[in-house]
């Protein structure tokens, strides 16, 4: 019953998902192939699977790794098996109830979202981060953009205003104008609206915890900034989404830094 399209899984998942029904989720855009599992275990539950390979750049270990130690800390799926198999990497996860925060019905009150939005980025960037293991600090994020440039792994995806600039031409740019400070938080990594579930207007989880860990705050600011211009067509609610985090004003050049280095990722 598990198939779709061929799947194989190591034989311990093999078991657990042995009659449950998988269907292939096209929403999100983290790189890993992931499915909507329907009767987890022979219960009602349903789950998420990812599936990618077992790479320094595509593996799935460091978002095992974040779901550990978000529990009991702060809402965000409960990793039920990972495992590495034949060169790629399984992480099975609980379903969080609600809908991810680029919904359009969710979208049509857009102040209460951007409100929320920036809420839930302040809670979990009040998070004690004296014994998180996981590192996203500046210097290993600018040594794993030099492997990405270096082994031509760089995101094609860019903003209108990179397209055409080779990933070298970017990454000498970060190097230029590094910030002196970086003011540390437990970071998302990649907070935009779609990896917000929410359930009747509060907030359910985070999703697609890869890149999370120990960072500047303005990692995620910055691209939470650019996910309000995606999903408002402009900047129009950046101001509303400062003050509800707490910020006097943005640090602009920060915001400019930190979406640059993403798009190598």
């Amino acid at each position: 019953m598990i198939d779709p399209q061929g799947l194989q899984l190591p034989a311990k998942l093999s078991e657990r998902l042995k009659d449950s029904d998988l269907t292939p989720n096209q929403v999100g855009q983290s790189g890993a192939s992931v499915y909507r599992v329907d009767r987890v275990g022979g219960t009602n539950a349903s789950a998420y699977l990812k599936v990618a390979p077992s790479s320094w750049h595509a593996g799935l270990q460091s978002e095992a790794q974040a779901l550990r130690w978000l529990q009991g800390r702060f809402p965000a799926p409960r990793g039920l098996h990972f495992e590495t198999f034949e060169g790629c990497d399984y992480l099975l996860m609980t379903e969080l109830p609600g809908r991810d925060g680029s919904d359009t019905e969710l979208l049509a009150e857009p102040e209460a979202m951007v409100r929320l939005y920036a809420e839930s980025l302040k809670a979990l960037h009040a998070l004690d981060i004296r014994d998180c293991p996981l590192d996203q600090r500046l210097e290993k994020k600018l040594y794993a953009a030099w492997r990405i440039v270096r082994e031509g792994l760089a995101d094609d995806d860019v903003e209108a205003e990179n397209a055409g600039r080779t990933p070298d031409d970017i990454y000498a740019q970060l190097l230029r104008d590094r910030p002196a400070t970086e003011d540390l938080v437990f970071a998302h990594g990649d907070y935009c609206m779609p990896n917000l579930i929410i359930s009747e207007g509060v907030l359910s989880g985070m999703i697609d915890l890869g890149r999370a860990g120990v960072a500047d705050r303005y990692q995620d600011i910055a691209l939470a900034i650019r996910s309000l211009r995606h999903n408002f067509g402009s900047d129009a609610y950046a101001e509303l989404f400062a003050a509800s985090y707490g910020l006097a004003e943005l640090d602009r050049e920060k915001v400019d830094y930190y979406i640059l280095l993403d798009e190598l990722f």
